[in-house]
């Protein structure tokens, strides 16, 4: 699996949520590179390994989490469960992993 499906009424306000949970220090253990429009995860382990990019499927409501990596087997292991975790945590009210 190279990405993540999430389901929600509002892709991009969805997003716009993450960076503001991210920036008011309520999801510390995320990054966004707004230069690069990337996701991240701060763990040493994972930082410099792995990211996820975003598009948006407006139609279907659809934000497509698309893993990128360098090779690190054990970050990619942890990628998506890292990511799942967040979402589940912060937005499991307005989400549905798909």
């Amino acid at each position: 699996m190279d990405e993540l499906n999430v389901s929600t009424k509002n892709p991009h306000a969805l997003i716009s949520e993450i960076i503001d949970k991210i920036n008011n220090n309520n999801i510390r253990s995320w990054m966004y590179n707004e230069t690069d429009e990337i996701f991240y995860h701060k763990g040493p382990q994972y930082i410099d390994h792995i990211y996820f990019k975003v598009k948006v499927d407006d139609a279907r409501g659809i934000l497509k989490f698309i893993l990128y990596s360098d090779g690190n087997k054990f970050a990619e292991s942890r990628a998506f469960q890292l990511l799942e975790g967040m979402l589940g945590r912060h937005f499991s009210g307005s989400t549905q992993i798909i």
